[in-house]
């Protein structure tokens, strides 16, 4: 059971770290446009899901241009590891 449910959680944090992925592909094409006005610059946010219901938001970063935004995430990623966290996932917010 507990290696069905690792393995559930495993292919869910993959599948967000996808759609993430593409979501940062297609805002980092549309961007293109801004570099010509200036650098568009990104926030790095994660979002908390604890056990007991809580829920939380907080900015990482600030500052992130766009080709550094894939980057960014991934670190994210692998910095949060913790007992108590249920759920996490870090995303992109626009300055």
């Amino acid at each position: 059971m507990l290696k069905s449910t690792t393995l559930k959680a495993m292919k869910n944090v993959l599948a967000q770290g996808a759609f993430i992925a593409a979501l940062v592909g297609a805002i980092g094409f549309q961007a293109t446009g801004v570099v010509a006005q200036g650098q568009r610059l990104w926030s790095i946010v994660v979002h908390f899901e604890y056990a007991d219901g809580f829920e939380l938001d907080h900015v990482l970063e600030n500052g992130i241009a766009t080709s550094d935004v894939p980057d960014a995430l991934a670190a994210c990623g692998r910095s949060h590891w913790t007992g108590s966290v249920v759920r996490y996932h870090c995303y992109p917010v626009p300055e």
